[in-house]
């Protein structure tokens, strides 16, 4: 025997047919309808293997389903390349659907994305591994990127990179001469080496760059290090490095438990500057007449400081109060201005001093996001809205499931940003309130990363 197909009850038959036929190349028959039992249907062929029947009854109920229930979780696409996984994953952000699950490499060596189709049914697309793929040995994987160890093949790549004089000029060594020397500098400094790795992008493997955590001469302190990297001009302005910093800023937060990272740059390398402010780095000052350069240049030294996630105390509790209104107004837009003001002084008063509070400052000293967890709940995070997208809130997301071990998250199901904030992170929706925690009529989501939702069964 083999399966046939596989079945769906939707109450958007139209669309979701098209979504199959359109993006997953399937083939539909003529609509079946039977109007004494309100019942129509399609059938959707994929070539070789189950087809997928679209259902429609009238009498059909909506009833939440939980995403940790027995029973179907998902369908699995298979894609031929990486290269089609990553443009087809692309193409439905584009067009509007959720990305469940960013791609990745499995444990197992499946290269794949989760997408979600318009009834919210995960779609899980594949590319098995191939028997002639070279091995990343990975370090970091990021949306574009892929952060290694440097290899001895790198050679070549490596050098028509470093013989670049605007990139050595702006770190502060000589452009390379020959693929010999570049092999030398290779292997005496970057193979081997602890916390310093190529950066290469995901989809041609190609070498672009470096970045590095390494020890900050300048301090004694071991919980500290200094970040440090360099980018193929080709690939300048396209926010690489930036992805590439957030990535390594993670690991040495979360998993090397740094107390600071620091970082210096010349004045007059404005990109670097831009991609560590970016990041939220502090500007601590100027170290005069700091180096003295292959060519006899002395330069100053611009010099940056980022601490990592600090508690906060009760005389900051008002600066934290305005990051919730400003980030409420900026994605409650479902909020009315009654129900704005009902919840502030209950933040003020009672919600800050009831959880453990975790804050971020920004180059000016200013707190711009903030955490509060329970013993097993991520109770609130909040960011400014002029300080998204410079990886705050996956830093304090990455604390909480990794240094606190908290893996629920509860979320307004109307706040499309965070919900799929969430949902990139990988956390799963397993439960839903038609009304929040003061009986608003506000639904809440309950999430939990799968890990832990597998840890509890």
């Amino acid at each position: 025997m083999k399966l046939h197909h596989i079945a769906i009850w939707t109450f958007r038959l139209e669309e979701l047919k098209d979504f199959y036929v359109r993006f997953l190349g399937g083939t539909s028959n003529e609509k079946y309808i039977n109007p004494k039992k309100g019942f129509e249907s399609y059938f959707i062929s994929f070539g070789e293997g189950p087809s997928l029947e679209l259902m429609s009854r009238t009498d059909v109920q909506n009833t939440p389903i939980e995403e940790n229930r027995l029973g179907l979780t998902h369908l699995a696409f298979t894609f031929p390349s990486r290269e089609e996984v990553l443009r087809f994953t692309e193409q439905m952000r584009s067009e509007g659907y959720i990305i469940a699950g960013e791609p990745r490499t499995s444990g197992d060596g499946y290269f794949e994305s989760v997408v979600l189709d318009p009834d919210g049914n995960r779609i899980e697309c594949v590319c098995p591994p191939q028997a002639d793929e070279p091995q990343d040995d990975c370090s970091f994987e990021t949306e574009r990127l892929l952060i290694r160890p440097f290899r001895e093949n790198d050679a070549e790549t490596f050098f028509a990179c470093c013989q670049n004089p605007n990139l050595g000029n702006n770190a502060g060594w000589a452009p390379h001469k020959s693929i010999k020397e570049s092999r030398e500098i290779l292997q005496n400094v970057f193979i081997g080496q602890e916390d310093i790795w190529a950066i290469t992008l995901k989809d041609t493997r190609q070498l672009i760059g470096s970045i590095g955590i390494v020890p900050d001469p300048k301090r004694e302190n071991p919980q500290v290090r200094m970040l440090g990297y360099w980018l193929d001009e080709p690939h300048w302005g396209k926010g690489y490095m930036t992805e590439a910093v957030q990535a390594v800023l993670n690991y040495g937060f979360n998993e090397l438990q740094l107390s600071l990272i620091t970082a210096n740059c010349y004045p007059h390398n404005k990109r670097s500057q831009q991609v560590l402010e970016r990041n939220g780095f502090i500007c601590e000052g100027i170290l005069h007449q700091a180096e003295l350069t292959y060519n006899g240049n002395i330069y100053d030294h611009l010099c940056y400081y980022l601490p990592n996630i600090c508690r906060p105390v009760p005389e900051d509790y008002d600066e934290i109060l305005q990051v919730w209104e400003d980030s409420v107004r900026h994605t409650h837009h479902f909020l009315t201005e009654e129900h704005i003001q009902f919840y502030k002084p209950l933040v003020r008063n009672h919600y800050l001093s009831a959880v453990e509070l975790y804050i971020i400052r920004n180059t000016n000293g200013k707190i711009v996001a903030f955490m509060g967890l329970s013993d097993e709940l991520i109770e609130m995070l909040f960011v400014s809205p002029g300080e998204q997208g410079k990886g705050y809130g996956r830093r304090l997301l990455e604390y909480a499931t990794r240094r606190k071990q908290i893996n629920k998250v509860d979320v307004n199901e109307q706040n499309d940003k965070a919900l799929g904030f969430y949902l990139r992170m990988g956390f799963r929706i397993i439960g839903r309130d038609e009304t929040d925690g003061m009986g608003k009529p506000y639904p809440i989501l309950h999430l939990q990363l799968p890990e832990a939702e597998n840890g509890n069964k």
